[in-house]
């Protein structure tokens, strides 16, 4: 009895939950739409099918930011409906306590945190991936192939580390097509015995192309040491180089963030390249605290439910968690820019809001329940 009375809650919650992701999800993915239109608007060859295609690539990357008002809203409708049809009173009245009964819901809240790091979030990263290309290859192919008067080819840093030291390199712009740095600079590194890096020279070159063969070949180069001694000009140079044309094609794109499982790595080579990986610890950490963020918000809604039983004041009450989910919402992200900053330690950042929030909600919780 007691396994099939928690699969039933649990189920009241899933769908609850659901039903507040696909109403959600329409309206964001309805404004994109319209969005995208506008932007797309005059580039030539672009149908209504093509933007409903980029729209749907472009969805799962803006639904992480909402899933945990898909759970607030969610857990708050599930335990409404089952308030309007007396079930809660039934529970209470056989001597079920609050926590028995939100348990299974606090549950499905945090595995679907689990299975969204998990499994959607690499989704969403390939999805994100295949729609910046397509939008890429669209505006190439309207401008004629001018890839590199495109703002998200402009400005670019590059940096790879190895065993013997590290290479920093600015571009002011880029080809992709061609592989091509445009007025490009290579900051060289050695480490010393103490693998410190210290600056050795510095290449300045009209452009430099990426080969096949593992390194840039730089033309018009000036070559100036770190010691002040005289530059020297080059007609052409190389460097070697471990970046690929997928690395180039990531870096002219600053929102890119790479999926969870791919971030262990991407942390340790921009840490061995010289710079720092706060953003990308935040961003770790913040998909390991998601099953913990979606349980403090589960907890939030049925703080702000469970007098729906006693008291009534539906629509004061669901005002009342909406207000404290958008509190929850800025709170933490105002936190994580203070973490991104280096402000905060970026584990500290990712995951006090969730826990100072579910420490909240349960204090509150045994309030209701216990007095």
């Amino acid at each position: 009895m007691n396994a099939t009375l928690n699969l039933y809650i649990a189920k009241q919650f899933f769908l609850g939950i659901l039903t507040a992701f696909v109403v959600i999800a329409g309206v964001i993915m309805l404004i994109d739409f319209v969005e995208l239109s506008r932007t797309l608007n005059e580039v030539e060859g672009v149908s209504f099918g093509t933007l409903i295609v980029m729209t749907a690539l472009k969805a799962p990357s803006l639904f992480e930011e909402i899933i945990p008002f898909v759970v607030l809203f969610g857990v708050m409708s599930a335990l409404v409906k089952l308030n309007r049809r007396s079930e809660l009173i039934i529970m209470r009245a056989a001597g079920l306590s609050a926590w028995r009964f939100l348990l299974p819901g606090l549950v499905v809240a945090g595995l679907i945190g689990a299975f969204w790091a998990a499994a959607v979030n690499p989704l969403a990263a390939k999805a994100e991936e295949a729609f910046n290309t397509k939008r890429t290859e669209m505006m190439a192919a309207d401008t004629g192939g001018a890839v590199r008067n495109n703002s998200a080819t402009k400005n670019i840093w590059l940096a790879e580390g190895g065993r013997t030291g590290q290479t920093k390199i600015y571009a002011a712009s880029a080809d992709l097509t061609a592989r091509t740095l445009v007025d490009v600079t290579f900051y060289l590194f050695r480490y010393d015995d103490n693998r410190v890096a210290e600056f050795t020279n510095r290449f300045d070159a009209k452009q430099a192309v990426l080969t096949d063969e593992g390194y840039w070949e730089l033309t018009k180069v000036v070559d100036t040491p770190a010691d002040g001694s005289k530059a020297l000009p080059y007609e052409r140079t190389t460097v070697a180089t471990t970046l690929t044309a997928d690395d180039l094609r990531s870096a002219t794109d600053s929102k890119k963030t790479p999926a969870f499982w791919g971030l262990p790595a991407e942390i340790a080579q921009v840490s061995e390249a010289g710079f720092s990986p706060t953003r990308l610890i935040m961003k770790l950490h913040r998909l390991l605290a998601l099953p913990l963020t979606l349980v403090a918000m589960a907890v939030i809604a049925a703080g702000a439910s469970m007098q729906l039983t006693r008291q009534g004041g539906t629509l004061r009450l669901m005002i009342i968690g909406a207000g404290l989910g958008f509190a929850v919402y800025f709170a933490n992200n105002m936190i994580t820019a203070f973490g991104e900053t280096g402000a905060l330690p970026a584990i500290l950042s990712a995951w006090a809001v969730p826990a100072f929030v579910l420490l909240l909600g349960l204090a509150r919780l045994s309030w209701l329940e216990d007095g």
